[in-house]
């Protein structure tokens, strides 16, 4: 729920604009005049000039959305972001599929069985995905004002309601999205799959790949410095042990927001602090007081996949330690300071060109 105040006029335009933008699709898109005006907002949100439309004819021309100048990222698991109706996979022989579910006593599942699940979940997905379009159905059975505080309370706790088909997801940094609005948001948004590296070897450079800077920042999610949730697509990747001491790979690089980063950098010594980063994620710090806190990977609950060990780190040589001469840098002026001199050096630039053409047009040229 937004809630906002307005001049009057913006309103009104404000207004006039969401209903511009919910009139782009076509008649047959499900959602209701609401739902397409909340649409709307979040395609402002994006800086597109339309919606796309869901009615899913292929001759439908509004069924491509513009691309979006804003980058949300949104880590879910694969069977989210795919069709939920896709069909499951069979043997060529007709027989169990080739990851057969396992029964609570042990036993393999009949094919039968596994379709029948299978079935049943893509239905269930399917109905998921289709209640986020038209007219939701009432919460309660009369009107809230003519009910007593125990009625609402009866009628709430009745019906829990359904487990999700799909699991959910989390945007970096934001809050957990249900499996239906991801595979919404996935219709028109790149997907990225994330590889975790395994035993893959260290890099042979400073900055990781693109894959393995991926992996870090899903595995994390926030920066890893105790009691810190700055979301790690704005932390830099961090070499727990130096580099090139330290090699570059998932078990010795985590995501540090920059303020944690030079503090860890800046104020380590006998006397600082210091952290240790073991094989699944965990990070281990230790104050200067000698009190240590573990911080655990933002994706141990939804994503444990993500958590699993990787290649231990090995190293070949004891790293040096920062010198003397090395301490936090400084700032000699403020930013406001350092403005303020460029325009004034850009004023004295553009002062004495402004003099030179005067004179060289006061004749004889």
């Amino acid at each position: 729920t937004l809630w906002g105040t307005l001049f009057a006029t913006d309103a009104a335009a404000f207004d006039q604009r969401l209903d511009a933008l919910a009139s782009t699709v076509c008649d047959d898109d499900p959602r209701t005049r609401d739902q397409l005006r909340s649409d709307a907002m979040g395609a402002l949100a994006h800086r597109q000039d339309r919606l796309a439309c869901l009615c899913g004819n292929q001759h439908c021309l509004g069924g491509i959305a513009t691309p979006s100048t804003v980058v949300v990222h949104v880590v879910a698991h694969a069977d989210s972001v795919d069709t939920p109706l896709a069909q499951p996979e069979r043997s060529d022989g007709g027989g169990a599929p080739a990851n057969s579910p396992t029964g609570v006593d042990g036993g393999t599942a009949t094919p039968s069985d596994a379709q029948a699940e299978s079935g049943e979940m893509a239905a269930r997905a399917s109905a998921q995905h289709a209640s986020l379009d038209g007219e939701s159905p009432p919460m309660l059975s009369k009107p809230l004002r003519e009910m007593t505080l125990a009625e609402v309370i009866t009628e709430a706790n009745a019906d829990p309601g359904e487990p999700l088909a799909t699991p959910p997801g989390v945007i970096i940094g934001g809050p957990l999205l249900p499996g239906p609005v991801v595979a919404r948001a996935a219709l028109h948004a790149k997907v990225v799959p994330v590889v975790h590296p395994g035993n893959a070897p260290p890099e042979p450079r400073y900055t990781p790949s693109r894959a393995l800077a991926d992996f870090v920042r899903c595995r994390d999610l926030t920066c890893r410095f105790p009691h810190c949730n700055v979301p790690a697509d704005r932390c830099d990747t961090d070499h727990t042990i130096p580099y090139p001491n330290g090699p570059t790979c998932a078990s010795n690089l985590k995501c540090l927001c920059r303020f944690h980063h030079l503090l860890k950098t800046f104020w380590g010594g006998p006397r600082g602090w210091h952290d240790r980063q073991l094989p699944d994620g965990d990070v281990v710090w230790t104050s200067p007081s000698g009190q240590s806190y573990t911080t655990r990977p933002g994706s141990r609950l939804l994503f444990p996949s993500l958590c699993l060990p990787t290649a231990p780190v090995t190293v070949t040589e004891t790293p040096t330690a920062h010198t003397a001469g090395l301490t936090m840098p400084r700032r000699t002026t403020t930013r406001s300071q350092d403005r303020r001199q460029r325009i004034d050096d850009e004023r004295r630039r553009n002062e004495a060109e402004n003099e030179a053409a005067a004179f060289d047009s006061i004749p004889p040229f």
